[in-house]
């Protein structure tokens, strides 16, 4: 099998594989420095990089299911509004992740400042100076400083030194004693000692500087940046993710911080707050009920207390005796009917409060002062809750949709039509209550009618003692109402519990091993391009395979690299056996083998820049090729820079540019050469024209002659 067909059966020849080898050990010292470089860069780049913490914490949403049955009959409407079912799980983490609770977690934590800690090549945030107190005020500063880093360097034991950058992009500097605030425009602070270990405070005499730690803290760059509550709460919400547990009603809580312990911190905190955010609407509505009974139980007690003094003083001064049974018993009659009549209006009250709380809209935010109170009516309770049901979808849908969006407009809707027939619920209820207490006032009027036959003063004690009784009774309905509310609130619990803990995760970045293997990468990779590029526009053939694949045309020899090039230039007489004189045989073979194919006799030697090698190249083949006997004649057309006649060290005083204006004939030019059958006709003088005097009438006829007479021309 020929090497074509072998080439042509091989998946992949060393043909296709040699530019990738020959690229790679090229530029292998290209790919060293760049990857390198990438490496060392990463290495800094990471080094600088501030470390990220990460805590988690859970939470378990209840269901509501531990509630015991008094707890849930006397919680009235609130009993429906807080179980957290399947499907509000994504509701309580939107509750979560709000700027309200999230905002309550941050204003129990010291977050104005953050500190830093400025080294030669690493920043370093920190919790706080060791010997410096920084007091911020916020809300007073500029609001383009906020966020800014400003530098603090320690000048003295009473002043230290600001330096900020201002919003024109000039550097600001300012020289501030210890202790004195900050006021404007730009800042607002206070910076004082913190610590014993610059000052002395103790000593009665006054305070007393340490030189030593002075001078070290004179040395230290600090760093510091002040931060308003709302950029904090928008930080702190960035780095909150809030997840449900697939299957679970339990809430994954993770946070970050590139300070140690903060995100751990902020957890603890926002669990506790969300935790408390569970029952602060039920404790709200029982205190408004309690309030509400309180308010009631003190006019009572006033009333009580005049009806009293008004009834022992009529006694006493009209000597009053006991009315008859009969008498008694119309009495009593008498006193159940006005304290159902008190009940009535006091139902008619509790109605009136709860359509004024509805028109007014503030069940936006809060329960009805008196959701205590309205357990005789279910079927109200029932469209109470449907309504805060409503408006808490309303308040989850404005988390992510605007008020002008269909889903919020038509819960606007819905939340209309139920306040409509609530208030419609209110006012039939108040006309049949209106009702009912008419007719326990016609019944009224009946048991009146009947004692009228009582003596004057014994009817006015009567009604006075009766006026006692009712609101004797309805004082002790008051006092068991507020006894079942204080009860309901003692047994109020939050409806999430904290099972996992806030703790720290450690760090999660950034990840600094792969931002190494980036860059050394990255480097390696724009080594390679360079490398390719090299390759596209300065590669080289460095071997005959090279040229063989490159070129349609045969290639006769290689030779190989001559050092001594200038010191013996007739290298084929230098070394008989050296390479180079082996690589010239085997071009007077190949050359022969192909002249003899083609018919010619002729040999052109060119290159496309001087000092190539063609004045060697020719001089050593004639050589070889007239020390084979043959008549080799040797004709250095190199009309610029002449070099032949010094390899062979001949004469240039004639030669081609004398032939060629006229000054001499070919058989005067011809001149021997080591080898008897090697003639050699040098250049001749360098001409001005030597492009012009190539196209010369007289250069055809003397090639023509040198082919007839000789076996080589070159």
């Amino acid at each position: 099998m020929s090497d074509s067909q072998k080439r042509k059966s091989e998946l992949i020849s060393m043909s296709q594989i040699r530019p990738y080898l020959k690229l790679l050990l090229k530029n292998w010292w290209l790919i060293a420095i760049l990857s390198s470089t990438g490496y060392a860069a990463a290495r800094l780049i990471t080094h600088r990089q501030l470390d990220i913490y990460a805590a988690t914490a859970e939470v378990l949403l209840d269901q509501g299911g531990k509630e015991l049955d008094y707890q849930k009959r006397l919680s009235g409407v609130t009993s429906n509004s807080f179980g957290f079912g399947s499907s509000e799980t994504k509701d309580q983490q939107r509750i979560l992740r709000s700027f309200d609770l999230v905002g309550r977690a941050v204003d129990r934590m010291p977050l104005d400042v953050d500190y830093y800690l400025v080294g030669r090549l690493k920043t370093s945030q920190v919790s706080g100076f060791s010997n410096i107190a920084i007091q911020a005020k916020p809300e007073l500063f500029n609001s383009g400083y906020l966020g800014r880093n400003i530098d603090l360097f320690i000048e003295d034991e009473s002043h230290y030194r600001l330096r900020y950058t201002l919003n024109n992009g000039e550097v600001k500097e300012l020289v501030q004693p210890f202790g004195v605030p900050i006021e404007g425009p730009e800042l607002a602070l206070t910076i004082s000692y913190a610590s014993s270990r610059l000052a002395n405070f103790s000593d009665p005499n006054g305070p007393k500087i340490n030189e030593a730690a002075l001078e070290q803290a004179r040395k230290q760059h600090y760093q510091f940046r002040v931060f308003n509550r709302g950029q904090r709460i928008g930080q702190m919400r960035g780095s909150l993710q809030v997840n449900n547990v697939t299957g679970t009603n339990i809430l994954s809580l993770r946070s970050s911080s590139t300070l140690y312990g903060r995100a751990q911190d902020f957890l603890r905190i926002l669990s506790e707050e969300f935790i408390d955010f569970t029952k602060e609407a039920r404790l709200e509505s029982s205190l408004k009920t309690e309030k509400f009974i309180n308010i009631q139980l003190e006019e009572l007690v006033s009333i009580m207390d005049s009806l009293e003094m008004q009834v022992d003083g009529f006694k006493e001064k009209n000597e009053i005796l006991d009315l008859s049974r009969e008498q008694t018993e119309f009495f009593n009659a008498l006193v159940q009917l006005e304290t159902q009549e008190r009940e009535l209006e006091f139902r008619l009250e509790a109605l009136t409060s709860l359509r004024k709380y509805l028109a007014s809209g503030l069940e936006d935010n809060s329960l009805p002062p008196t959701s205590y109170l309205m357990e005789e009516d279910p079927l109200l309770i029932q469209q109470v809750s449907q309504l805060f049901e409503i408006r808490g979808e309303r308040t989850n849908a404005l988390l992510d949709v605007t008020e002008d969006s269909y889903q919020v407009r038509r819960l606007d809707s819905a939340i209309s039509n139920a306040r409509f027939t609530i208030t419609r619920y209110i006012e039939d209820t108040r006309e049949a209550i209106v009702a009912q207490r008419s007719n326990v006032r016609n019944q009224i009027s009946g048991l009146e009618n009947r004692l009228s036959g009582i003596p004057a003063t014994q009817r006015d004690i009567v009604v006075m003692e009766r006026k006692l009784q009712v609101n004797e009774k309805l004082y002790l309905y008051l006092l068991e109402a507020r006894a079942q509310n204080v009860i309901s609130r003692a047994g109020i619990a939050p409806q999430a519990s904290i099972i996992e803990i806030a703790r720290n995760s450690g760090v999660i970045g950034p990840n600094k091993q792969q931002t190494i293997r980036n860059y050394s990468l990255y480097g390696a990779l724009i080594a390679l391009a360079l490398a390719f590029a090299r390759m596209l526009l300065f590669d080289r053939l460095e071997s005959t395979q090279e040229l063989r694949e490159v070129t349609q045309l045969p290639v006769v020899a290689g030779l190989p690299h001559y050092p001594d090039i200038d010191a013996n230039p007739l290298a084929i007489l230098a070394d008989s056996r050296a390479q180079i004189t082996e690589a010239f045989r085997s071009l007077r073979t190949n050359l022969q083998y192909v002249l003899s194919k083609e018919g010619a006799n002729t040999i052109l030697v060119s290159s496309l820049h001087p000092g190539e090698g063609k004045s060697f190249v020719s001089s050593n083949l004639a050589t070889v090729l007239a020390k084979t006997g043959k008549k080799v004649v040797l004709v250095d057309f190199d009309m610029h820079k002449p070099k032949v006649h010094k390899n062979f060290k001949l004469s240039n005083q004639i030669g081609l540019s004398t032939h060629l204006i006229g000054r001499c004939e070919v058989e005067e030019m011809g001149q021997e050469g080591p080898i008897d059958t090697l003639t050699i006709i040098t250049a001749g003088p360098v001409p001005p024209n030597a492009s012009e005097l190539v196209l010369n009438d007289r250069l055809d006829p003397f090639l023509q002659k040198l082919r007839t007479e000789y076996d080589f021309v070159i």
